[in-house]
């Protein structure tokens, strides 16, 4: 088992393969009483298509399986439920599907050793009946409908359709009523033994424990499920054009306030140099955006915007995106005004002790999340999808200057900026 030290953070992970591929990390916290532990797959909802390993033959899949796997992983054999098994432990469990991974975790005090050899055992027991994914079809199908009244939810997957063409970004989580209803037991065994072999997968334990013996306890679990090798996944990515679909496009609902979505496709990078510029995005935003700054005030005190005003960067494989959100009483004019601030940055001669500020800033709310074990915990899986350490974070923050902020502002093209409204409804509105 190897053991790497941060000092600089007193940070220790213990990191251990074992013999079928899963990768093991463990980050002792002696000073917290609690555990959080999560096993994560790398197959999200970009995972559409793939070279299944078994057949050697290209599969595509509807948009919203890995999503609907998710679900139906807590469905045992013996009629059980997995999340109900797992709290009778005495722990809180949950599970997520996101764009490139789906984890399911838990966090407790007690009975971690009984806890964690379910949580490994019932995400290795896959179980799927044609009657019990019809069912799912149904559930999901709620769920969908449910998150199609959200009008955020509505705004950001419609800016994102404004600005991706073919990347898999645009597509929700959850896939759509129509993609679901294509889902078979036979899809889903097809896509849980590509991407839930343990060499795609990982185990991240937090909290206070001994890592030897929970490692004893991993590799004991695993040795008795006889999984043979498996060689790296291929996967296919749609090549993403990089004009944007439109420049602008709205819809209505029944809000009581229009809400503007208005964002920048820019150029994605990949690993660790994604990240950067992505945290070098996230610091160019604070120092223009954030409340205390002049652009904020200026739309604020001409009530183009309210306390819903928000901004975040979207970086994700093969997309990279700036976008800001909120509700206004004119969303023409807030959109006029935001692009004339965004494109205002490439000439913007930044004030080196602004950005020494706010880089700072971001570095103190890293190393505020280390007070968390959930915290640490997905932020250790998702710095992991870049080929990164957590605990690496803070230097490849310090590396950030002032010239990587004037490069993301360069990449900013009028071109490739586009807005997405949601209107009051006409009946609403003539109603009032």
């Amino acid at each position: 088992m190897e053991k790497v030290y941060y000092a600089h953070l007193n940070e220790t992970v213990y990191q251990h393969t074992l013999a079928n591929g899963l990768q093991v990390y463990m980050i002792p916290k002696n000073d917290f009483h609690k555990v959080f532990a999560t096993f994560t797959t790398h197959y999200g909802s970009f995972d559409q298509s793939f070279i299944s390993p078994k057949t050697g033959k290209k599969v595509n899949q509807p948009e919203g399986i890995a999503h609907f796997l998710e679900h139906k992983m807590f469905s045992m054999p013996d009629k059980t439920d997995a999340f109900e098994t797992l709290s009778k432990f005495g722990v809180n469990a949950n599970a997520y599907t996101n764009f490139d991974r789906t984890s399911y975790l838990f966090s407790g005090t007690k009975n971690i050793e009984s806890a964690l050899t379910y949580l490994l055992d019932f995400v290795q027991t896959p179980y799927f009946t044609v009657k019990s994914v019809k069912k799912e079809q149904g559930i999901i199908a709620e769920e969908l409908r449910m998150y199609a009244d959200y009008p955020n939810q509505r705004l950001f997957y419609g800016l994102l359709q404004n600005l991706y063409q073919k990347h898999p970004i645009h597509v929700e989580i959850g896939g759509t009523v129509e993609s679901i209803h294509k889902i078979t037991a036979k899809k889903l065994y097809d896509a849980y033994e590509t991407f839930y072999h343990p060499s795609n997968m990982e185990v991240v334990l937090v909290g206070n424990f001994d890592p030897e013996a929970m490692v004893q306890l991993i590799e004991d679990n695993q040795s008795k499920k006889g999984y043979s090798k498996q060689d790296p996944i291929q996967r296919f990515m749609p090549k993403e054009p990089k004009a944007i679909r439109t420049s602008h496009a709205e819809i209505e609902m029944p809000v009581v306030m229009p809400k503007l979505g208005l964002g920048v496709k820019l150029t994605p990078s990949s690993g660790k140099e994604a990240l950067k510029k992505d945290i070098a995005l996230a610091i160019l935003m604070d120092m223009y955006f954030s409340n205390s700054t002049k652009n904020y005030q200026q739309l604020l005190q001409s009530r183009l915007i309210n306390e819903s005003f928000e901004y975040t960067s979207i970086e994700e494989e093969n997309a990279f995106t700036m976008a800001f959100f909120g509700d206004t009483v004119d969303p023409t004019l807030l959109k006029s005004r935001l692009t004339q601030m965004i494109l205002a940055l490439k000439r913007q001669k930044h004030d080196p002790v602004v950005f020494e500020r706010h880089k700072k800033s971001t570095l103190g709310s890293f190393v505020m999340s280390l007070n968390s074990l959930e915290s640490i915990s997905m932020g250790f899986t998702n710095y992991l999808a870049n080929g990164v350490s957590m605990f690496e974070v803070p230097e490849i923050i310090e590396s950030i200057t002032l010239k990587d902020i004037q490069a993301i502002a360069k990449d900013i093209q009028p071109k490739r900026i586009s807005s997405f409204v949601v209107m009051p409804a006409k009946a609403q509105k003539a109603s009032v």
